[in-house]
């Protein structure tokens, strides 16, 4: 069992959305766990990387702290 304590998750309207923000974000890979189709928990850092690469291609996603 691994516990991680502090995760991120990203939502988007679907599961193409989800694929291709995760691509841009080179973070397909690290996902830890998909909730749903559309939902994804990942490491902190990785969903910054998430943020931050939607934010370079002229995005903006909404963001919870």
């Amino acid at each position: 069992m691994k516990l991680h304590l502090h995760v991120g998750v990203v939502e988007t309207i679907d599961e193409i959305t989800l694929n291709e923000a995760l691509a841009v974000a080179q973070c397909a890979e690290r996902v830890l766990v998909r909730l749903a189709p559309n939902l994804a928990v990942l490491e902190c850092e990785d969903a910054e990387k998430v943020v931050s690469a939607l934010e370079a291609n002229g995005l903006h996603p909404k963001v919870m702290r």
